[in-house]
């Protein structure tokens, strides 16, 4: 592609994630899809889909889009697209990401959770793979440059060798008839939804995972989804983690709480945090943790600018990105574990999994959730 030329990029799903979430003024901008396309220098949206008629008109006159459509393959067919960001429902995620690869788009960014079972996650890569479509599953804190310096402080050995993480993220339960509650539209609950970027985050600070003890439960009624999910996971190099998801809560709270042997991190949405071990101040002969300053780095950048920038990257590079397909698989098949251990009475449940369809599913037919 000249220098001159920019990536003619299309957006599926003009909501919360897609656009609107550019109102919340509480937040860091950009926030969205569409607002890191538009940070970008390299990057001019062009064409926009939704079922919507009045957020789709409303993407248009935000962004400046006038090429708008009702249906997303008339689009991908008619715009000469380089890049689609697919922010749709989880069901339609394998579909659009499989139709974008089949008419020659370049890059697809799928947001979270990649799909609704490892079935239709693996035809995603694969469809990909076979039209050579780079894939980016948008677990955006992959490119956020606190999460990144984590890694990095962990990598360095800055508080010892890792020995557990311990995570939460805690919502309120899906409402009844609320699309979050419905199974056969996202596939999971709170752990799947949200959930997603925990484990995802849990892979990237500790690697891959051997084995889960997983168990979900649903409080509440008119709800075709767990509200409560617990895990307990072994990874690969002898790493432990915990985690919840939902829980039931009246408020929000995503963290991890990263131990080593030499001191601890804690990160989440407000919270960065770390200790490093030194002599007791309270009992003779005992080591205790010193809370120290966090050494952030000074020039992170937008995660959401960053993803854009790492698609445009795999494009011209050839190569895979730190938020590839398979990351995104890999986040999939731990939940799905997760969900499996419950499913089976809370055993324990290896990796690589063999199901391609969702336990949770299953559950709920047969009246065990």
């Amino acid at each position: 592609m000249g220098s001159k030329r920019k990536y003619r990029v299309g957006i599926i799903g003009c909501g919360r994630i897609g656009s609107l979430l550019e109102h919340d003024y509480l937040r860091a901008h950009p926030c969205t899809h569409a607002g890191g396309y538009h940070a970008c220098s390299k990057t001019k949206i062009v064409a926009a889909c939704d079922i919507d008629e009045e957020r789709l008109n409303l993407f248009g006159r935000e962004w400046g889009v006038k090429h708008l459509y009702s249906d997303y393959q008339k689009m991908l067919a008619k715009e000469e697209l380089d890049i689609v960001s697919i922010c749709s429902w989880t069901n339609t995620h394998s579909e659009m990401t499989i139709a974008a690869a089949q008419t020659g788009i370049r890059g697809v960014i799928c947001e979270k959770p990649m799909a609704l079972n490892l079935q239709e996650a693996g035809a995603m890569i694969e469809a990909c793979k076979e039209y050579g479509t780079k894939l980016i599953i948008t677990h955006e804190r992959r490119w956020d440059a606190d999460y990144r310096k984590v890694k990095e402080l962990i990598e360095e050995g800055s508080i010892g060798e890792l020995r557990t993480i311990v995570g939460n993220v805690l919502t309120t339960a899906p409402l009844p008839r609320d699309w979050h509650a419905d199974c056969r539209q996202v596939g999971g609950g709170p752990m799947l939804h949200d959930g997603t970027h925990l484990v995802d985050m849990i892979r990237f600070f500790g690697g891959e995972a051997d084995w889960v003890f997983g168990h979900i439960e649903r409080r509440t009624e008119g709800i075709q989804v767990e509200d409560v999910a617990m895990g307990f996971i072994h990874l690969r190099n002898g790493v432990h983690a915990t985690l919840e998801g939902g829980g039931i809560r009246n408020y929000f709270n995503f963290e991890l709480d990263i131990q080593g042997s030499e001191g601890r991190i804690l990160i989440g949405n407000g919270i960065l945090r770390m200790w490093l071990a030194n002599k007791s101040l309270h009992y003779l002969g005992f080591r205790e943790l010193e809370e120290r300053p966090f050494p952030r780095s000074r020039n992170g950048g937008n995660p959401w600018v960053l993803q854009v920038e790492d698609m445009i990257s795999c494009l011209e590079n050839n190569r895979e990105s730190i938020s590839s397909g398979y990351e995104g698989w890999a986040a999939l098949e731990l939940i799905m574990g997760i969900y499996e251990s419950a499913h089976l009475g809370g055993v324990k449940v290896s990796f690589p999994l063999k199901i391609e369809t969702s336990p949770l599913e299953s559950m709920f037919q047969k009246g065990s959730l």
